[in-house]
């Protein structure tokens, strides 16, 4: 018991143990979603969600990084500022984006001709608001580092998506039970953040209008970083919608979501990184950061190998477990996706690097470059093919150009040098394997 509770006090242990908690539940609400719509329903229920995303995403960008940013390494006092600043920034977010969201369904009313895909889209608003204590509950508590309670809220809210999806596929209500499930599952997540106390919502009358404009000046930044990353996905997604319909997006989303295998452990210790990042340049040492960067970039180049190897070689039925019968033909689309893994970690860290020097404008530049190398990309491909294979390849080379910017931008004040990735994130493993053997007092054989 005492081994268990020494190795889940670790911060990268929880955000990693939460972030698989959540994939997995995940996984096996995507399955179950599958199954029970139709491929033409389940591509309108993927180009609902993707569409809830990049809206969510716009609220959390402007809002995370810089609540995480301006809430380390600051006294009790000024954190409950900023967070009360940030809750009634975040209010005034919600409020345009409801409105927004009226707005986007009459633009969609006039120019998709689907019902099916019409009528996600009327729960939008709901959505936005209910969400909002969810959110803003996990931003605080990575802000505090206690990734143990971010593991309570999501496995409230998406317990109760799942258990409401295997009623529906005994009763079988319909998608509109489906989307109703939906909001439910995110309404008593809410609800038990507010009451638990983990929202903070009574700082608010600590805001000051000078620090929302603050948030907003460096959120703007922000935001358009994450939503542009959200578009090297989503772009993916509506251009196949817009040229070969609703099943094909159904058929490429299945290895998007297996992609997620190779996702987790850099999500999950990036949430942690942001903090300690923040803490180096406050305390003006750019020697530290680069050498921080380089060692945990390199030791989840490292780490992800298995996972590429796995979903190379098991694609076949990964796909078919995941989605059932009739997805076999995004086996290939999965393997294309696992290469560019390698990739991923140097263009995470070099984008955080980026943020906590106070130059999230350069990073926002450089994700917009990848979105416009990407959507060009694949509207070549789909047009030049009207295949799906090609559209996974393009993602090589968009990623390729971001480690390339990312690199360059950061020379100005800290050379990360790639060559040296592999031999910095072999010493980093084995500083945390020692550290870890340290803790639980254990001897080296």
């Amino acid at each position: 018991m005492r081994f268990l509770k020494k190795v889940l006090s670790n911060n990268n242990i929880l955000s990693l143990t939460g972030n698989i908690i959540a994939a997995g539940f995940g996984f096996i609400s995507f399955a179950l979603l599958a199954r029970i719509f139709s491929k033409e329903d389940f591509g309108n229920w993927i180009l609902f969600i993707t569409v809830y995303v990049f809206i969510e995403l716009l609220r959390v960008g402007f809002l995370q990084t810089p609540l995480v940013k301006f809430c380390s390494g600051v006294s009790e006092r000024e954190k409950e500022k900023v967070i009360g600043s940030a809750w009634l920034f975040a209010i005034l977010i919600t409020i345009s984006f409801v409105v927004l969201c009226f707005l986007l369904k009459q633009v969609m009313l006039f120019y998709i001709d689907s019902e099916g895909a019409i009528y996600f889209f009327n729960y939008f608003w709901i959505l936005i608001i209910v969400t909002l204590p969810y959110n803003f509950s996990s931003w605080i508590l990575q802000v505090d580092m206690k990734f143990s309670k971010i593991i309570y809220i999501r496995l409230i809210s998406i317990g109760v998506f799942i258990v409401l999806l295997c009623v529906e596929m005994f009763l079988h209500r319909g998608k509109e039970f489906i989307v109703q499930s939906y909001l439910i599952s995110h309404f008593f997540g809410s609800l038990f953040c507010v009451i638990a106390g983990w929202t903070n919502i009574k700082s608010i009358r600590f805001a000051e209008w000078k620090k929302v404009k603050d948030l907003f000046n460096f959120g703007k930044f922000s935001m358009g970083t994450m939503v542009g990353a959200n578009l090297l996905r989503s772009s993916d997604t509506f251009l196949i919608g817009a040229f070969l319909g609703g099943e094909a997006v159904a058929i490429f989303n299945i290895p998007l979501k297996l992609f997620e295998l190779v996702e987790i452990p850099l999500r999950s210790f990036a949430a942690t990184a942001l903090p300690s990042f923040s803490r180096l340049v406050n305390s003006k040492d750019l020697q530290g950061l680069s050498k921080k960067l380089e060692r945990t970039a390199g030791m989840f180049s490292i780490m992800l190998l298995p996972i590429v190897v796995f979903c190379i070689i098991f694609a076949e039925y990964l796909v078919v477990l995941l989605g059932g019968e009739g997805y076999e033909e995004s086996a290939n689309i999965l393997r294309i996706f696992a290469l560019h893994a390698a990739l991923m970690p140097i263009d995470r860290y070099s984008g955080l690097a980026l943020d906590v020097l106070s130059r999230p404008q350069q990073n926002m530049f450089k994700v917009i470059v990848m979105v416009c190398i990407n959507s060009l990309g694949v509207f070549i491909v789909l047009k030049s093919f009207g295949m799906l294979w090609p559209v996974a390849i393009v993602s090589i080379l968009t990623f390729s150009a971001g480690v390339i910017m990312g690199i360059f931008f950061l020379k100005r004040d800290i050379k990360i040098v790639p060559s040296k990735l592999f031999s910095e994130g072999f010493k980093e493993i084995k500083s945390s394997v020692k550290k870890l053997k340290s803790k639980l007092n254990l001897s080296v054989d």
